[in-house]
């Protein structure tokens, strides 16, 4: 599904790389289209909690009322919502995009080469396939070599156990190339056999192709399998991305085997910001543990600027908060996580996301002050009650109300069916007469659940 998602933002990050020429700061400037393509709705949502801040005296009045009765209460609470136009669940919209957002671009940060070069796609997938092969032989090979009683851990030492030799050359002869050919079939056959299946439990499951393809690398690539089993030159972390090990491949000269198209998108690519390569993984033991821990700062710094601008915009809203207190408390020990646990580049782009998400939190409430929001509150509600269009939240609860009557036909109804009936179902009604209908059929409705509920009913 991401994969998905990634391809309009590809776009983007792909343009903004033209422009910037390095990978990481094309990151900072893509968050700083998409914070601003985002603004709307962050004003919306400064709204809606000033709609919201308004709502608090009623809201108390309600809960002195029905505190007693949760369903009620419940009921009573979304009917002023629905009627003031507070969207009770508009906080979360931003929270969610910036959340599909971010596993959008991890998607495109472990693969620049598919989203950001004109590299045909069978050449990548040809890329991705050896070298995760290739890396599962070798890794496998290195794990033998630990057993007991092991006799091989490379595969040079594994051919000579099955006896086999390779020629490494151009100019073969016929015969040359059938005996190397015999000898790529042996080792397939041997890593398939069923003595070896503990030990090549991953290389097994690769088609007979793929198999034979990394058995053939190996061969032409002298102590290849070395360079791969070594985690501090190829990260074992990235198996399954290997789109990024192949600029590590690259760098190091061992990329012989890889297409042609795909060498050369590695290596004009400018990936990596202040000379850190961004497919490295943060750890406790490299400098890039500043990444997660100034990504944990910044997320802090969001949340307690943001509860500040809350309390003193609205101190009727701080009783009853603590939940969603906890829950802004928890996004600078998730921010950390997430820099921790994947590549610097999402870090980097987790950072860029919390530096603007401070900047625009700081821009909109020293903007839109508490008497500014009033005027424009006001103002709207105005608009909407003049118009006397109904909100969503206003139709949907009528709905429900007309439902929980368990679709019995108010009286009203049955007198217009009838006169239709006598006419011979020819009678055509006003807009008047539905509009009247349809308020008959409400006031009908909300005096059954005056009557459930025991309260006063009174007749719009």
């Amino acid at each position: 599904m991401f994969k998905l998602i990634a391809i309009p933002f590809g776009y983007v990050m792909k343009y903004c790389y033209l422009l910037l020429k390095n990978y990481g700061l094309a990151l900072v400037l893509f968050t700083f289209i998409t914070k601003l393509l985002m603004f709307p709705l962050s004003v919306k949502q400064q709204k809606q909690t000033a709609k919201s801040a308004k709502l608090q005296p009623k809201l108390d009045k309600l809960k002195k009322k029905y505190g007693n009765n949760r369903e009620k209460l419940n009921e009573e609470m979304t009917k002023l919502y629905a009627e003031e136009g507070v969207s009770m669940t508009g906080g979360c919209l931003p929270l969610i995009l910036n959340f599909v957002l971010l596993f959008a671009m991890i998607e495109i940060i472990y693969a620049p080469i598919t989203y950001i070069t004109d590299v045909p796609e069978a050449d990548i997938n040809d890329a991705k396939e050896s070298v995760s092969a290739v890396m599962n032989l070798s890794l496998e090979l290195k794990a033998n070599g630990q057993a007991e009683k092991s006799k091989f851990d490379t595969f040079e030492e594994y051919v000579k156990v099955n006896g086999v030799t390779y020629v490494v050359g151009e100019d073969l002869t016929a015969e040359q190339v059938k005996a190397n050919d015999e000898a790529v079939e042996k080792i397939v056959n041997s890593i398939k056999s069923k003595d070896n299946k503990k030990i090549f439990k991953n290389s097994r499951k690769l088609s007979e192709d793929q198999l034979e393809n990394a058995v053939e690398v190996l061969f032409e690539n002298e102590g290849l399998d070395e360079y791969f089993a070594d985690g501090k030159k190829v990260p074992s972390g990235l198996l399954s991305r290997p789109e990024l090990l192949v600029f590590n491949i690259v760098e190091a000269g061992k990329g012989d085997f890889l297409p042609e198209t795909v060498v050369e998108a590695s290596k004009e690519i400018e990936y990596e910001m202040f000379g850190v390569f961004l497919g490295n993984m943060p750890s406790w033991k490299n400098i890039l543990v500043l990444i997660p821990i100034l990504s944990l700062i910044l997320q802090l710094a969001v949340t307690i600027v943001s509860q500040k601008f809350m309390k003193r915009n609205n101190p009727s809203m701080q009783m009853g908060m603590g939940g969603m207190n906890a829950m802004l408390y928890l996004m600078p020990l998730l921010s950390f996580w997430i820099a921790f646990s994947f590549p610097a580049g999402v870090g980097i782009y987790w950072i860029a996301q919390s530096l603007f998400a401070l900047m625009q939190t700081v821009v909109l409430n020293l903007y839109y002050t508490p008497e500014r929001l009033d005027k424009i509150v006001e103002k709207e509600n105005a608009k909407r009650k003049k118009s006397g269009k109904k909100t969503f939240m206003e139709r949907a609860l009528e709905a429900q109300m007309m439902s929980q009557n368990g679709g019995v036909k108010a009286a009203a109804d049955r007198k217009f069916d009838e006169e239709m009936s006598e006419d011979g179902g020819e009678k055509k009604l006003s807009k008047a007469e539905i509009k009247e209908l349809q308020r008959q059929r409400l006031n009908e409705a909300r005096r059954r659940m005056a009557e459930k509920y025991g309260d006063e009913y009174k007749e719009d």
